[in-house]
């Protein structure tokens, strides 16, 4: 018996180290800060603060932030806007993995990165009247109130000059969906 207690702790002891590393890997940083920038816990975050999964980031009043996710996706939030990360995984070596982002108010700017243009259904973007899934484009969600929302599809289109595979966004309300593939048409989602 006593063989099966120090067992245990040693493996208690194993562990937690494991369970720590968890929740401290980064992933993404502050680009750029203008203004006040805070997170879930009210602390403030500046050019080069570390982002991690389950963050809640605020941008108040005159102020807007650029956040750099590790899979190239590049998330630009305007003034008196809150947007939390909800699920990040990622391999570099494969590029396989999941974003889900939560944009509670305000408007954010995406540009997809290696995630989405790997596996286009594995990036969501939750807003307070529904919800999106893009493929490879850049677009813009402004989470009015918890009753409206519009999505801007900005590109690129299927004549662009640089390659690049056309932009697509899937928008669901929960009862319906509507498909945006051409660059610059928008789409609205009333609750």
């Amino acid at each position: 018996m006593l063989l099966n207690k120090k067992l245990l702790i040693f493996l208690v002891f194993l562990l937690i180290p494991n369970f720590g590393n968890a929740n401290t890997d980064f992933i993404g940083v502050i680009g750029a800060a203008v203004g006040e920038i805070t997170n879930q816990n009210n602390e403030k975050l500046s050019n080069g603060s570390k982002i991690f999964f389950g963050d809640t980031v605020v941008s108040n009043n005159n102020s807007n932030a650029q956040i750099l996710f590790l899979d190239q996706t590049i998330l630009t939030l305007g003034e008196d806007t809150e947007l939390t990360i909800d699920e990040f995984i990622y391999d570099p070596n494969s590029h396989e993995g999941s974003f889900v982002s939560n944009v509670k108010s305000g408007t954010v700017k995406f540009i997809t990165g290696q995630i989405s243009k790997k596996n286009p259904e594995n990036l969501e973007v939750k807003f307070p009247s529904g919800t999106l899934g893009a493929r490879g484009t850049e677009f813009v969600v402004l989470a009015e109130n918890k009753n409206e929302s519009t999505v801007v599809l900005l590109g690129p289109g299927p004549e662009n000059s640089l390659g690049m595979i056309p932009g697509n966004l899937i928008l669901s309300d929960g009862i319906s969906s509507v498909n945006i593939t051409n660059p610059g048409f928008e789409a609205t989602i009333k609750n």
